[in-house]
This record gives structure tokens, sequence and C-alpha cells, in this order.
């Protein structure tokens, strides 16, 4: 690259982009992912977290919606009253539910503050982008290797801004997913809602009821952190031993619920993976570092 005029462009194109970068709302963002940054840092490299201790159950913060599971019934009357299989969508019961009532509640979120936050900061990405490929195209001295370079680290420095933004404003719970066909969907619930209802697991887990007969169900389980990747570990170790995954096998993935806010699924215009993790990551990351899990 000759100069910085080479990438944003003519003198034009940079006002335009100085103009961008000007109105972007810097005191807002900055507010919310400044305020907890000590704690982001502090918990990115904090000790694996401990099991879940035993104690007396909370009430489950889910309780009285649709599909979540009662009080006063045991899990065998759960997955008796609400068999995923069979369980027809309709409005208010788009998923069946139960929470881990050993797990402490979440901490509050500023979920409107996250989404205004990101959401400026994927747009100034997004132009950033398109700024640059329209510069590009006039600039024959510019190859498109150079410019795929470039694109890929403000892509990199943009998910780190969420992710902090994500940590600073609560919203980082996230969940591994399994897709189990019609045919198993309620082996795999009956595991999953057994060992969540034990303290096995995260702290809630979920299932899409039936919206067609030969659609493959959702299955979420979630974590309370996903910056704790041994905490995500220990949840896909034990979704292991139920049978649920196998190292080796059909990998599953693991999302942030960052990311669920945001609309970043697969295919999305930013670029953008939609997971954080894969198991065969996370099985591979359990195998090099072994003395931390002993």
């Amino acid at each position: 690259m000759e100069s910085d005029s080479d990438f944003y462009g003519d003198e034009n194109t940079i006002s335009s982009l100085e103009a961008r970068v000007k109105d972007f709302d810097v005191i807002a963002w900055w507010d919310c992912r400044t305020s907890a940054l000590d704690h982001f840092q502090l918990a990115s490299h904090k000790p694996p977290s401990p099991p879940i201790p035993a104690g007396c159950p909370h009430d489950d913060p889910e309780e009285g919606q649709l599909g979540a599971k009662r009080l006063s019934e045991s899990v065998e009357e759960f997955l008796g009253r609400l068999p995923p299989a069979t369980t027809n969508w309709r409005p208010g019961l788009d998923w069946i539910r139960i929470s881990n009532p050993y797990a402490p509640p979440q901490p509050d979120q500023a979920l409107a503050r996250f989404r205004k936050g990101a959401e400026e900061r994927l747009a100034l990405f997004a132009e950033l982008k398109r700024m640059a490929t329209a510069a590009s195209a006039k600039a024959a001295n510019r190859s498109l290797m150079t410019l795929r370079r470039d694109i890929s680290e403000e892509r990199r420095e943009t998910i780190a801004d969420l992710l902090e933004l994500a940590g600073a404003c609560n919203v980082v719970a996230g969940k591994w997913m399994l897709f189990p066909g019609p045919e198993h969907v309620n082996e795999v619930w009956t595991k999953v809602a057994t060992a969540t209802a034990n303290g096995e697991l995260g702290i809630t887990a979920k299932v899409e009821t039936r919206v067609r007969a030969d659609k493959e169900r959702l299955v979420c389980i979630y974590t309370r952190d996903f910056r704790d990747k041994d905490d995500v570990r220990r949840v896909l170790n034990r979704m292991r031993e139920l049978e649920l995954v196998r190292p080796g096998g059909r990998q599953i993935y693991y999302k942030p619920d960052a990311w669920t806010e945001l609309g970043i699924y697969g295919g999305n215009g930013w670029g953008i993976a939609a997971s954080m993790y894969s198991s065969n990551e996370i099985f591979g990351y359990t195998k090099t570092v072994p003395s931390r899990f002993s």
C-alpha cells in the first residue's frame, strides 16, 4: 500500500469516511463499553468455574411461561406434559424450557444499550467495507489480496469491539446447539432436561416445539458466560458423557446470545462467523491443556 489514500480513495472518499466516523455516537457506545471494562478483563482471565454447588434450589425464572417447567411438577411430569415430538407450536409456545434450579440468576442485562452500540459498530464496519471496495475498484495498484487482508483486519477489530461491548452490558450467555431429528428429539430432550434439572449442564435449556413433522428441532443448552471457555468445555464434556455428542462425530456449535440479539446467522453480510466454538475445537482444547482439568 503506497499511502492511506490508496486504501480510502480520493479526497471526496476520505471526507465521506471522516464524516461517517464523526457521526458515530461514540459517547453512548463507549459509556456502556468502558463502564465494566475492568470487570471484562478480569473475567477473560478468570480460573475455571467450580462445579455448581449443592443447596436449596431457587425458583425457576421461566415459571409462568407457557412452555416452562412448573415448580409443582417433577421432571418426569414435565416431560410427559410437553413431549417435543408431539407438542405443536402455537402463539406463546415457541419453546419448551427448563432451568437449572441450582444456578444463581444471571445479572441484569443492558440489552437496549448493547443493541444500539453494536448496531452502530456493525454499520460502521459495513460502510468501511463498502468504501474500501469502491475505492479499490478505482485504484489500479491495489490488489484483491490486499483488499481482503485489510477488510479481514477491520472485521477482526469489529468482532473484538462487539464482544467487549457484550461483556460490558452483561450480554454474555451462550448456547451449545443440537439438531436432533423428530424421531430422536424426545430421547435427546429427556437427557438434556434431566441433566439440567440436576445441575449437571448449564443454566437453562430449551427445545423448539413442532412446526413440521419432518423438521429437525433445535435444542439449546445455555452456559453462563461465553468468555468462560472452561465452563463451555465442562458442559460439552457432560454432553459427551450423555452421548449427545462425541469427538470425531457430527460437529455441534456454540453461539453467543450477543450474536442472536444482532441477527448474526450464517451467510450474513458482514462475513462474521455465526458461531464462536465448535465441538471439535473444544475437544481439542481439552487435549492440549490437560493439566488445567485434572
